[in-house]
Formats: structure tokens, sequence, C-alpha cells
């Protein structure tokens, strides 16, 4: 079987629990899946049972099972043994567990988190007058209207397409919006050019959005990385690290 160009979804990573998968293959999909942003929640209750268990599949495997089960011992206890509702015990044996996992996860993490994000205050207008672009875009971003924003952060990256200030500005804007991948994108490029002026500023939110996206063990780790460096945000993160995540 190859599927290595297929993206991830819930019925692959399902499949490859099969024993008679090839183990290779599996390796690949959760692999994949670990560098993923799944906006699906029963795909994403899924990645993060198995990020709190260090990729052990099988416990992926008894939770899907343990449910199956005991969904198709009800059907057949009230004589529902059609087709039709083989199908539904099937598919609700996967959503259920794997969106309650989610539900779980993101309440008692990404939602908590907001009370420590502060919102990014932007540039100073009327900077020069040469910087028409940046008056515009922090008008938009001053004024709430965030989708304009977006859309003119977008314009002048065609232009400007290695400026930091853009890169950060449209993280920070993708953010507000709720667009985590971009905002990731974005944040990770920054924190990984060291000479930014916004390098400390989008390290630390970076781990904002990574949490957002589901990806726990990876915003704790970049949290303890702020928390243990000469960032100015070293005492958020600490805090961070001690409210949100233990």
């Amino acid at each position: 079987m190859n599927n290595h160009n297929q993206n991830i979804d819930l019925a692959l990573l399902l499949q490859s629990l099969e024993d008679d998968f090839d183990a290779k293959e599996r390796l690949r999909i959760l692999e994949q899946l670990k560098n993923s942003a799944p906006t699906d929640e029963a795909l994403l209750g899924a990645k993060m049972l198995l990020e709190e268990n260090n990729w052990d599949y099988t416990v992926l495997k008894k939770v899907f099972s343990k449910t199956e089960n005991r969904i198709e011992a009800i059907a057949i206890r009230t004589k529902q043994t059609n087709k039709r509702t083989t199908i539904y015990s099937k598919y609700a044996a996967v959503v259920i567990p794997f969106v309650a996992v989610a539900g779980y996860f993101l309440l008692n993490t990404s939602k908590s988190i907001d009370n420590y994000f502060v919102k990014e205050s932007g540039l100073p207008n009327l900077m020069s007058t040469t910087e028409n672009d940046w008056n515009k875009l922090m008008q938009f971003y001053k004024s709430n209207e965030l989708e304009k924003a977006y859309t003119f952060s977008e314009e002048i990256s065609k232009v400007k397409t290695n400026n930091d200030t853009v890169i950060y500005y449209q993280a920070v804007i993708a953010y507000d919006l709720h667009n985590f991948e971009v905002a990731t994108k974005n944040f990770k490029k920054i924190e990984a050019n060291k000479q930014s002026i916004f390098n400390f500023d989008a390290e630390f939110r970076l781990g904002f959005s990574l949490l957002k996206q589901g990806n726990k063990k990876e915003a704790k780790q970049l949290f303890e990385k702020v928390a243990n460096s000469e960032s100015p945000f070293n005492s958020d993160a600490a805090t961070i690290l001690k409210e949100v995540f233990n």
C-alpha cells in the first residue's frame, strides 16, 4: 500500500492501527500527523491522545476498540443490527471518544492560556512620510478591521517578501483571526531570525499559536525555552508553564 501522497485523515489513521498494517507505513502516517495541524475535532483528539502517550499507537487502538465494542453491544441488545446501524456504530466509535479528548485538552489548555495572552499594540502611526503602507496596515489593525488588515498584509508581502515586519504582523493578525496555521508558520520564521527586532515577541507568541493548534508538547517545550532564556517574556513563560501545563 502506498499512501505517501495522501493527506492524513481519520480513516487512514484508523486503518494504520490494524495488526496487519505495514509497520513502516504506520510510522510514516504517525509522523505526518505529528507535523500536521488537524482542523477535524476527532482527528485533533486522536493526535492529542497520542501526544499524551508518547505516540504509542496501541493506546489509540484500545480507545477505539473499547468504544466500538460498547456501541455495537448496544445495537445488538436493541436488535438494531442492520447495515446502516453498523456503519453508524463504526463512525460513532471513532468520533465520540476522540472529539471528547479534543474537548478535554482544549478546555484545559488553549482556552485557559487566553488569560495570559496580551494583544499586540502595533506600530506607531505616521512613522515617516515614506511608510504609508505601514500606516494603512496599522490603521486597519488598530481599528480592529482584521480581515482588511490581513488582506492588506498579503498585498505588502508580495512586494516586501522577506520583510520581518510584514511577516510578524501578518502572523499577529492571523492569530487574532484564529488562522493559527499561518500564525505559526510566520512566527516560526521570525523566531528563527535572531537579528529581528520582533524575535522575542514572535518566539513567545509562537507558543500560543502552537497550543491553539493542539501541539501541546511543542508549545510546552517552547515556553520552557523562553522561561530559561534572557527573553523579556521569561517570567510570563514560567507562569504559563506553572498555571497551564501543570
